[in-house]
């Protein structure tokens, strides 16, 4: 939530700099955007932000991380009170954790897809907006960039509702759905969001002046929110639970690592037009999320 209140205020402070207060006009045509005053104030929140955490640190986080943990754990021991047992890092993985490790990897293959499909939207999508969306709202028009607000607005709306749903759902008879089922439902999400901006899209092929209503690119946002709420925590909590503990680190740097493929991918994926990105990425994502889904209750008995 806190990531996220930061990722809806940067873009309507660096945007707007960028966009308009320091933007180069000549009458509705921008000449030249004030980038760098974008950036310098990114890299001021920055510096701000070190110096709190400098000051605060010791006072909201105590002595959270400051030491690594002992390689010596205490177990209690009901007739020898406590007693400490060295534990043996050379120690071979069991069937169980090779089989959580698989699961681990596997997921990360179709984290990378959701992620080239999402990352969009800072490039491809972004554009969109700039040149085929009417952002006009009573007379003004809205800055491309305040559009990077959209997700972290909703993130911090439906973060809590979809964490009660959840909740719910664990309440039931067959508890919550499993992992695999939620990541999948992301990825068909991911889809059906493509699949919404694709069909005005193709309304106003070939039309250079025709544009949509800026509630398409609205209701994708939301789309999107949605699908990645059901895949990024969901994700993270996954690799903290199934990872053997002694890679744990590794692993988790691993999942990360899938969004540096993602973001490659993403950008590759931008350069062709709208309508091939957004019905093609339509396209695969609901097959993939498909897929996944064919494939939750094998990952499931292999996670344990």
């Amino acid at each position: 939530m806190g990531i996220n209140l930061g990722a809806m205020i940067a873009p309507f402070v660096c945007g707007t700099l960028a966009e308009s207060t320091m933007a180069v006009k000549q009458g509705a045509t921008i000449m030249h955007y004030g980038f760098r005053y974008g950036f310098l104030a990114a890299g001021i929140g920055m510096v701000i932000g070190q110096v709190m955490f400098n000051l605060l640190g010791n006072k909201y986080l105590g002595d959270a991380g400051k030491y690594p943990v002992s390689n010596k754990v205490k177990k209690a021991d009901t007739n020898n009170g406590a007693e400490e047992k060295e534990e043996d890092a050379r120690k071979p993985l069991t069937l169980q954790e090779k089989r959580r490790t698989l699961v681990i990897f596997i997921l990360v293959l179709f984290n990378i897809i959701f992620w080239t499909g999402y990352e969009q939207a800072g490039t491809s999508l972004t554009l969109f907006t700039e040149q085929s969306v009417n952002r006009s709202i009573f007379g003004f028009e809205c800055p491309v960039s305040w559009f990077q607000s959209i997700n972290p607005v909703f993130i911090i709306i439906l973060a809590p509702i979809m964490a009660g749903l959840w909740m719910k759902l664990s309440k039931r008879p067959k508890g919550d759905l499993n992992i695999p089922t939620k990541m999948a439902l992301g990825l068909i999400l991911l889809g059906v969001g493509f699949l919404f901006i694709g069909i005005p899209t193709l309304t106003i092929a070939g039309d250079s002046a025709a544009k949509i209503s800026m509630l398409w690119v609205v209701g994708i946002y939301f789309i999107h929110t949605v699908g990645e709420l059901c895949t990024s925590p969901i994700g993270l909590s996954m690799v903290s639970s199934l990872a053997p503990k002694k890679f744990a680190s590794l692993l988790m740097g691993c999942w990360f690592l899938s969004s540096c493929f993602a973001n490659k991918f993403a950008g590759f994926i931008a350069g062709f037009g709208p309508l091939q990105i957004f019905l093609g990425l339509a396209v695969v994502a609901i097959a993939v999320g498909l897929v996944l889904l064919s494939l939750n209750k094998k990952l499931a008995v292999m996670m344990e």
